[in-house]
């Protein structure tokens, strides 16, 4: 996968909720770097612009936080809508 090029942020997200959750936010902006920002096809699967194929040691591996602080993370940002993630045997879809 291409992960060049820039992602920007606005001031204002100084002012998410989950600005001083550290775990939380520190794996929101993680994905945000990783998304793709062209759709793609890997192994079959059709990867839209802003989506990207991972794993929960992956994840772990990339940002220095233990898998459950990954889970809780995760659970929280899909929980206010931010992003949504879909498992199979092998991968996880972000």
């Amino acid at each position: 996968m291409d992960n060049q090029g820039w992602i920007s942020l606005h001031r204002k997200f100084t002012e998410w909720e989950w600005y001083t959750d550290i775990n939380t936010c520190h794996l929101f902006t993680h994905c945000l770097l990783k998304a793709n920002h062209i759709d793609k096809k890997w192994r079959g699967i059709d990867i839209g612009r802003g989506q990207f194929i991972t794993s929960l040691d992956s994840l772990a591996k990339e940002t220095g936080l233990s898998i459950r602080q990954i889970r809780t993370a995760l659970d929280k940002l899909k929980l206010t809508g931010e992003l949504t993630s879909k498992a199979s045997s092998k991968s996880r879809l972000i």
